[in-house]
């Protein structure tokens, strides 16, 4: 990361002190105007994880999500984070070091649904990009100018593996078109555990995961929430996201009847279940 250090920024954020890449023009932009990332969404998550919890943090980048989680289960709480981007991995470890956190576990692997090594295209990021959105799956068109000629291996895990694991209560997944292989490679790691999931979920594609899900006897939810937090840490006015939203499942265990969803959340009854994002609906 030495020869990267002129294109990495510090941030005094709601949460802690952060590490970001200058030019990511989703999250690093965020945490340096804002001061937070996705405020929205992780106040919505934070409601589903408790204290002394066990949470998986797949796909999780800087760790802007990695540290509220910590210091939310705390010192008796655990925390694996999982980031396959190299220089994105050191910035989390760096950041699960600045905040001076016991309770986290980096992994420098992606999770996928079986073990293998796959190839990642080398990012330059002295440009902008958005580098929470590399993918094995696909090469966004926003990454064409950050796309080196260049590749480098990645060691890929999956869930049934891990099998030192002895509690899970939550599972964050922002996998970037590979939440389903996740899934997948979860399946009695998900019957063991029957942790809640939080997983990234696309309007044009969810019938698999729903499927999936209600399968497995899952109940699933639509969770929609804007990027732009009004109520941001720095008070900063700017909306430099506009109408931009995230849009995932929240999937909880029909027999966990800890929390009263109906009322708060639009559930998914079938695998073709609308999002609400089609109703122009927001939840807060």
């Amino acid at each position: 990361m030495n020869n990267l250090v002129k294109y990495i920024g510090e941030v005094k954020g709601k949460h802690g002190v952060f590490s970001f890449c200058q030019f990511d023009k989703y999250i690093g932009l965020s945490m340096r105007e804002y001061g937070e990332f996705s405020e929205i969404e992780l106040s919505l998550m934070s409601k589903f994880i408790m204290k002394d919890d066990v949470v998986f943090d797949i796909g999780a980048n800087i760790g802007a999500f990695t540290v509220p989680f910590a210091k939310k289960v705390g010192e008796r709480g655990e925390v694996y984070a999982f980031e396959p981007q190299k220089l994105i991995y050191e910035i989390l470890q760096d950041n699960v070091n600045k905040n001076k956190l016991k309770n986290v576990r980096v992994l420098n692997v992606g999770v996928g649904k079986k073990e293998e090594v796959l190839e990642l295209n080398d990012i330059d990021y002295s440009k902008v990009g958005n580098f929470g959105g590399v993918s094995f799956k696909y090469e966004s068109s926003s990454f064409t100018k950050n796309i080196k000629d260049k590749k480098y291996k990645v060691k890929i895990t999956y869930l049934d593996k891990l099998t030192e694991i002895k509690k899970c209560d939550f599972v964050k997944i922002d996998v970037e078109l590979m939440e389903l292989d996740v899934l997948t490679g979860g399946i009695n790691f998900l019957k063991k555990f029957r942790p809640i999931l939080w997983i990234e979920n696309h309007q044009k594609y969810p019938n698999k995961i729903n499927k999936f899900l209600l399968k497995n006897d899952y109940n699933p939810y639509w969770v929609y929430s804007k990027a732009f937090n009004e109520s941001n840490y720095f008070l900063n006015d700017n909306n430099y996201y506009g109408e931009l939203a995230t849009l995932n499942t929240l999937a909880i265990p029909k027999e966990d009847y800890r929390f009263s969803m109906d009322k708060k959340f639009d559930k998914i009854i079938d695998s073709y279940t609308k999002p609400i994002t089609l109703l122009g609906k927001q939840i807060k």
